[in-house]
């Protein structure tokens, strides 16, 4: 049995995600037609009002009528202004889930309380910026976000960190460069990232860079029309790695032209053991690479193989041995709690495993399975509530190597509504995830699917240019892709 609902918004704003997002943890799904409804569905017809500074919700099954309501913030104060789009947000929110409770009866736990966007540091910060001491935060965005305390302490803790890393006097101007390779050896089966599958020929990879190069060149000229100061600079995808051993030291020499001398973070994600060489190491050290990604995901071969990574836990301990001799001093490790058929005891062994080799970083992910993956829709082995006992004994992890957390992202279809936390030692962390994933800094992206970001003077909002993702296209669209990206740094 299905259970939905039919959603009639009387707001002049469009609710539609928030309102699905709420709807979900009671496992309701926004239905478009009755017609596909089989005979035993559940449904509920959902109403929202707006109206002298406060939002409605009416939900009606059966005949049966049940409500909330939540009195939006007045003028000009911590969540923006009055009756903006964020706040009528924000209360819909509220008013759903209370909506929700009385209806059912009750009341699922909320991880994030009702933050169900990618970035919750982002609203931290804002309230930091707007006068909230860090000692009064995690009370403030239990009140306004149902926020767990917990969870406040850990934003609260991330934000106090990242205010001392990069210091946001100078955020206007020091930027990040994102260099993408949309392509990897084979697609794993949790992952929807925009990427294909390498290309065999050394020509297709040659012509590839040599659309980079362009960007590039263009990019070292924007640097210096705006006078900004380069900090981090990162070659991610897909796989970098993925490219052959001449492509990709073309590559890397490539991108040595911003490396200027205010950079003080050069990272390459090398993930996958199968496309990891000697070669490429070493053009790494000779590039000056000093922060690389190698990642196993599990330390269980049979996983590996299930989710289509075609290399060994001892393919990975080789890859990650390599590294550990070379003169590149930061390492960065992720592992993925919820991949199929793995049980609690299989990711606490991958997490002995981790702190048996003990890297400088190591980033924790949940399993997420977007509209893109192959695996999406599928059902899942982990319990919820496990994989939430899990991200808390890797947090326990990380404190006993040492590491602290200092960024984190969400996203739509996580297990367990939880998150992703990058953990680092301390002096190690990456200044270009606190510059991406904050949004509070310039970030220019070269290459298809990457994504420049301009933030404006309120330090909160952003204009944002992504490049194709189809590298035909960006390739063609290159000159225009090119003038628009300069407008973006022009506000």
């Amino acid at each position: 049995m299905m259970k939905y609902f039919i959603l009639t918004n009387n707001t002049e704003y469009e609710l539609t995600r928030p309102v699905s997002d709420m709807a979900a943890f009671f496992a309701y799904q926004l239905l478009h037609d009755v017609s596909q409804m089989a005979e035993d569905d559940e449904l509920v017809l959902l109403r929202l009002e707006h109206g002298n500074g406060r939002v409605g919700v009416v939900l009606e099954k059966e005949g049966n009528i049940y409500g909330s309501e939540e009195e939006c913030q007045h003028g000009a104060d911590v969540f923006g202004d009055a009756l903006a789009s964020g706040e009528v947000k924000r209360c819909i929110k509220i008013a759903v889930y209370k909506a929700f409770c009385q209806m059912t009866g009750v009341r699922p736990e909320l991880p994030w309380g009702i933050l169900t966007g990618v970035r919750p540091g982002k609203l931290a910060h804002k309230l930091v910026d707007g006068g909230i001491s860090f000692t009064e935060l995690p009370a403030a965005m239990e009140k306004s976000h149902l926020l767990p305390q917990r969870q406040g302490r850990l934003l609260r803790n991330i934000c106090q960190l990242q205010k001392q890393l990069v210091a946001d006097e100078e955020r206007f101007n020091e930027a990040g460069i994102y260099i993408g390779v949309p392509f990897c050896p084979t697609r794993c089966t949790y992952c929807s990232f925009p990427a294909g599958i390498v290309p065999k020929d050394e020509e297709s990879q040659q012509n590839f860079v040599n659309l980079i190069e362009q960007d590039i060149e263009n990019v070292v000229q924007l640097i210096s029309m705006h006078s900004l100061r380069v900090t981090s600079l990162y070659i991610g995808g897909g796989t970098p790695t993925s490219l052959n051993d001449r492509v990709f030291a073309r590559l890397l020499a490539l991108a040595e032209r911003l490396k200027l001398p205010t950079v003080k973070e050069f990272t390459v994600e090398a993930g996958r053991p199968d496309c990891f060489s000697d070669a490429k190491l070493a053009a790494m050290e000779e590039a000056g690479v000093n922060r690389i990604s190698v990642n196993p995901q599990t330390f269980h071969d049979r996983t590996l193989k299930l989710i289509g990574r075609r290399h060994t836990v001892t393919e990975f301990y080789r890859a990650y041995e390599k590294v550990r001799q070379s003169s590149i001093p930061v390492i960065n490790m992720d592992l993925i709690v919820g991949l199929p058929g793995e049980t609690e005891a299989d990711v606490l062994y991958s997490y002995k495993e981790a702190a048996r080799l003990n890297p400088e970083n190591l980033t924790i992910h949940t399993l997420t399975l977007k509209r893109g993956a192959e695996l999406f829709g599928s059902q899942l082995s982990m319990e919820p509530k496990t994989a939430g006992c899990l991200v808390e004994q890797g947090q326990e992890l990380a404190a006993a190597m040492g590491m602290h957390p200092y960024y984190l992202y969400r996203q739509h279809y996580m297990l367990g509504h939880l998150a992703n936390i990058g953990y680092a030692k301390p002096g190690t962390e990456s200044i270009y995830n606190i510059q991406m994933m904050e949004e509070r800094h310039p970030v220019i992206g070269v290459g298809p699917a990457s994504a420049s970001k301009a933030p404006l003077r309120d330090g909160h909002h952003l204009e944002k240019l992504n490049m194709p993702r189809n590298v035909k296209a960006y390739g063609e669209r290159l000159e225009e892709l090119f003038m628009r990206r300069e407008e973006l740094f022009k506000l």
